[in-house]
């Protein structure tokens, strides 16, 4: 089972890498157009080495490196590409409900195992880069002409599907511990 967990994460880093490779590539194509996904990817690629520079830092005091959790933290990227890659956000409308709750849940995981935090306390963390991105994303539509947010109402759904994913996850995670 520990090979699949392997597998699977080489296959969702493969995944980020190469579309952002082709966003890169062809920055000009309606999924990619005025989304800043190259710009997007130099946060992308080091925030996806967490959970590896994490293990690197425990140093003596490593435990068995956490492959479930880190594949769920990098699904979060995966899925917000592969909806851009396969033109979801343009398509279907309320399309970014699904990557903001399965995202904020995902996140409130990561952070739990990374600081050892109850699933409580993981959900406060977990909103709070949640608000952070959210504005970044209003705010880069604003200042830079991007086009991630369709309104007010984009935003304030995005973050209900953020904390329903988020408290959602925290109660799966508090039952698993």
């Amino acid at each position: 089972m520990r090979a699949i967990g392997w597998l699977l994460n080489l296959a969702l880093r493969a995944t980020i890498v190469a579309i952002l490779a082709e966003a890169i590539r062809h920055p000009d194509d309606p999924r990619f157009r005025d989304k800043a996904i190259g710009k997007r990817g130099s946060v992308m690629i080091p925030a996806s080495l967490l959970f590896p520079l994490a293990q690197l830092r425990a140093g003596r005091r490593r435990r068995p490196y956490p492959v479930g959790t880190d594949n769920l933290y990098l699904s979060i990227f995966a899925l917000d590409l592969a909806g851009n890659h396969f033109g979801l956000y343009d398509r279907y409308t309320y399309f970014d409900a699904i990557p903001h709750a399965h995202g904020t849940g995902a996140f409130t995981v990561a952070t739990a195992e990374l600081l050892g935090l109850p699933p409580l306390s993981a959900v406060g963390v977990a909103q709070l880069g949640h608000i952070a991105l959210e504005a970044q994303e209003y705010y880069s539509d604003v200042v830079f002409g991007l086009r991630n947010v369709r309104g007010t109402w984009d935003t304030v759904n995005d973050l209900l599907a953020g904390a329903v994913g988020s408290a959602a996850y925290a109660v799966v995670l508090g039952r698993r511990r």
